[in-house]
């Protein structure tokens, strides 16, 4: 015996084909032949025929949105501030305790290089030869100058831009709290690190924000976040460009320079401070 073909349209009120070549049977339970259930079961006065067919499910719509709550403002792992400072003598925003700060144009009247050129010749002509002068730093992924050697007199650039800085920012910056970093060419980079407020109590009392003015090629800084997932953004910062953060940001991100796919003898000076603003609300 041939099996009846049932017009699944015709069950669902849809066909209007004049010469359906399928059944059209006007006494099936249309609920049972779409999903196989009827709230009335047995007590159903139209039949229950099973579709040979059944209609694939339907996808679970996905939400793209998790929650209509407000957000608090203050919920943030990071808070990003681009900062210009054209028309203005020192920076007086609101600081949070989970600030990046990008600050442009504080050393704007210089020539592309021009600080870096003479960072590099003051360094070389200070009266310390470089063997003792620099030494690798970090797992010998970069090079500083020793703080503990009396450099810092035959360097002015290097002075003129800790001057600025701690003017502009109204900075507190403790005695050797300051350090030259130099990138000679691109594969050398600063591994991420937490800088020492954020694992030594008496050294976060006197230190709630870190600036590091960058001088030469163009490299990248990294955040890494303090969790499993390592998550990392990355910004470049360009030729005297700053970037700045504060406190809460120094003990939730890692932070650092990223090696270059490239090597190129290109090098890159980064003048560091560590200090004190009051401008910081703990959040």
């Amino acid at each position: 015996m041939e099996e009846t073909k049932y017009c699944n349209d015709y069950i669902n009120k849809k066909c209007n084909r004049d010469n359906c070549k399928f059944t059209h049977d006007e006494n099936i339970c249309s609920h049972f032949w779409n999903f196989n259930n009827c709230k009335f079961n047995e007590k159903c006065r139209y039949k229950h025929i099973v579709n040979p067919k059944p209609q694939k499910n339907k996808k679970k719509h996905v939400k793209n949105t998790e929650t209509f709550k407000p957000i608090n403002k203050n919920d943030v792992d990071m808070r990003l501030i681009i900062h210009d400072t054209y028309n203005k003598t020192n920076f007086n925003e609101q600081l949070t305790s989970k600030d990046v700060i990008i600050i442009n144009n504080l050393f704007s009247e210089y020539a592309p290089l021009e600080i870096y050129t003479n960072l590099v010749n003051e360094i070389e002509t200070c009266g310390i030869h470089e063997d003792s002068l620099l030494k690798l730093w970090h797992g010998d992924s970069h090079l500083i100058a020793d703080d503990k050697l009396e450099w810092k007199n035959n360097c002015p650039t290097f002075n003129m831009i800790i001057e600025r800085v701690k003017l502009y920012f109204n900075m507190i910056i403790p005695d050797k709290s300051t350090r030259f970093n130099w990138y000679k060419d691109t594969s050398q980079f600063k591994p991420f690190h937490k800088d020492a407020a954020a694992v030594k109590p008496h050294i976060a009392k006197t230190q709630n924000f870190t600036i590091a003015v960058s001088f030469g090629a163009t490299r990248e800084v990294s955040f890494e976040r303090d969790t499993t997932d390592k998550t990392k953004i990355k910004t470049p910062i360009n030729d005297g460009q700053c970037y700045a953060f504060c406190n809460e940001t120094n003990k939730l991100w890692r932070h650092g320079i990223l090696q270059e796919p490239e090597v190129k003898q290109e090098g890159r000076i980064s003048v560091i401070m560590w200090g004190w603003v009051d401008n910081i609300k703990n959040i």
